[in-house]
């Protein structure tokens, strides 16, 4: 519509120039600095138009040798960024093969044509990693810090080099600064949330487990299972106070968020058995060896009888060995309660037994301790823990 407008004005403002020109005189004096000239009115339009086209061309000449530097510039511009860039996928390329020296001198290239560390931090960052320079993999990291495109990846490396150095506590501010730029990144928040815990800043941790849960990085198991650490965390600062109530509610609490953590459920059947409700710590302890056998529920259920003779702890201990009886660590708890009353059949059976399913650590060296009290044997005991030492400890 306004096309249709601006047309008809132009039109209009075209046949009232016709009319007034065809009003006019058809001869035009032009009379200057004593100068005379006289021309027909069609003759003066057209060297007017001609001099106008003249004057047009004219400028446009001169704005073309005007621009050209410029245009030759940004050519030149254009092939130093194309062969940046190329530099830049062939470096990348080099990353995958391994090839050291090539993925160094690529980088450098790819550096100086671009100019624009956002695009070739990686490939820096790789060329530094592959080099094994570990303070100029640092500077790369920092340098990535000034570019909002690649802060993450800068704080990300930056807390990986930290945990590798030791420096615990440098690794969690720069995995929280992470993490506060892309809560959704997987395995941050677990890595923040153990930083977190290991340094007693539950506060913390549980903004963190708060957010995971908001963003859903952490399975379903993994929240529960941190959410009972931060509140046995509590249960324990309140008995470290005295506040047994406000402990054992706590522990009951994290017990209820997991019912597989095993320190919550210790804690709370310790508090309840001085508290002379034994029946219901033992239910407590016989539910959890049930789903999640350990030597720290052993212990605690140890402890309800702590004037057993060796025998009567044997049979305490096959009570609760037979909510569970499937388990390795029922039969390394009866085979140790065994040996502490010197049954060694049945000690024997129980190790054995548990050595054909795993050999452990624990198991190897059960074994040798039988060897050393039943049979007086030295050079099989020290056969046996040999063979221990070459396995890994069992986890706690």
């Amino acid at each position: 519509m306004r096309r249709l407008g601006g047309f008809l004005l132009v039109t209009a403002l075209l046949v009232m120039a016709g009319v007034w020109l065809a009003d006019q005189p058809d001869e035009i004096t032009i009379r200057w600095q004593g100068w005379r000239i006289d021309t027909k009115m069609p003759i003066l339009l057209l060297g007017l138009l001609f001099f106008a086209a003249f004057a047009a061309g004219l400028g446009r000449m001169a704005r073309s040798v005007v621009g050209a530097p410029g245009r030759l510039s940004g050519a030149r511009q254009t092939k130093r960024t194309l062969k940046g860039y190329r530099a830049l996928s062939e470096g990348l390329a080099a990353v995958a093969t391994g090839d050291t020296r090539r993925v160094a001198r690529l980088a450098h290239q790819a550096e100086k044509l671009l100019k624009d560390p956002s695009l070739t931090g990686l490939l820096s960052v790789q060329a530094a990693r592959m080099g094994g320079d570990e303070s100029e993999l640092r500077a790369r990291f920092e340098t990535m810090l000034t570019h909002p495109e690649t802060a993450f990846l800068g704080l990300k490396g930056l807390t990986d080099l930290a945990l590798r150095r030791g420096e615990r506590d440098h690794a969690r501010d720069y995995a929280a600064r992470a993490f506060a730029l892309q809560p959704s990144a997987e395995g941050l928040a677990s890595a923040l949330f153990d930083l977190q815990a290991e340094a007693g800043l539950w506060a913390e941790a549980e903004i963190t487990l708060t957010v995971a849960r908001r963003y859903r990085t952490m399975p379903t198991e993994e929240l529960a299972r941190r959410r009972a650490q931060i509140l046995y965390a509590r249960a324990q600062a309140a008995e470290d106070r005295g506040n047994r109530v406000e402990a054992l509610d706590l522990a009951l609490a994290a017990r209820k968020a997991d019912p597989s953590f095993i320190p919550a459920v210790v804690l709370a059947a310790e508090i309840l058995r001085r508290r002379g409700k034994e029946r219901k710590s033992t239910q407590m302890i016989q539910a959890a060896f049930r789903i999640a056998p350990h030597p720290a529920l052993v212990a605690a259920w140890i402890a309800f009888g702590p004037n057993d003779t060796p025998l009567e702890r044997v049979k305490r201990v096959q009570r609760l060995v037979e909510v569970n009886q499937s388990s390795s660590e029922g039969q390394l708890a009866l085979a140790e309660a065994a040996l502490d009353a010197k049954l060694w059949g049945q000690a024997r059976t129980r190790l054995n037994q548990a050595l054909s399913e795993r050999p452990s650590h624990r198991v190897l060296t059960l074994l040798a301790r039988l060897e050393r009290e039943e049979n007086k044997d030295e050079k099989a005991a020290l056969a046996w823990l040999a063979k221990a030492g070459a396995l890994a400890p069992d986890p706690v």
